[in-house]
């Protein structure tokens, strides 16, 4: 029989785990999502599908797999992977960023090295 004194002591036990299970369903990730996409689309617009697909494909796919995750309720999972995302697209977006710039003081040294050879003549 439940009486006071049983409620009394258990009272607290119960509310601590009936506040540890709340905590354990966390809200959607939706704020982490909105940046993984933005962080896909400027390495997309650096160049990251041309100079770094491999890395860009997959930012893309844990993408997916953290909106499917998020569709199944699994939020914090949904979240590492949208993290995940974030981080491969933005290495794509410098690797990208590196490789360009890279490629334009190549330039720069061939037209320098041209103009030193028509003011040598």
């Amino acid at each position: 029989m439940f009486t006071i004194k049983t409620f009394l002591r258990l009272g607290p036990s119960v509310a601590m785990i009936s506040l540890l299970l709340v905590g354990c369903a966390s809200e959607p990730p939706k704020e982490l999502l909105s940046q993984a996409e933005v962080a896909i689309q400027n390495a997309e617009r650096n160049g990251a599908a041309q100079y770094e697909p491999a890395l860009l494909s997959s930012a893309r796919t844990k993408l997916d797999q953290a909106h499917r995750e998020v569709d199944d309720d699994e939020n914090e999972k949904g979240a590492r992977l949208a993290e995940e995302a974030i981080a491969e697209a933005n290495l794509a977006n410098a690797k990208a960023k590196a490789v360009r710039e890279a490629n334009q003081a190549d330039e720069m040294k061939k037209a320098i090295e041209a103009l030193k050879q028509e003011t040598s003549r």
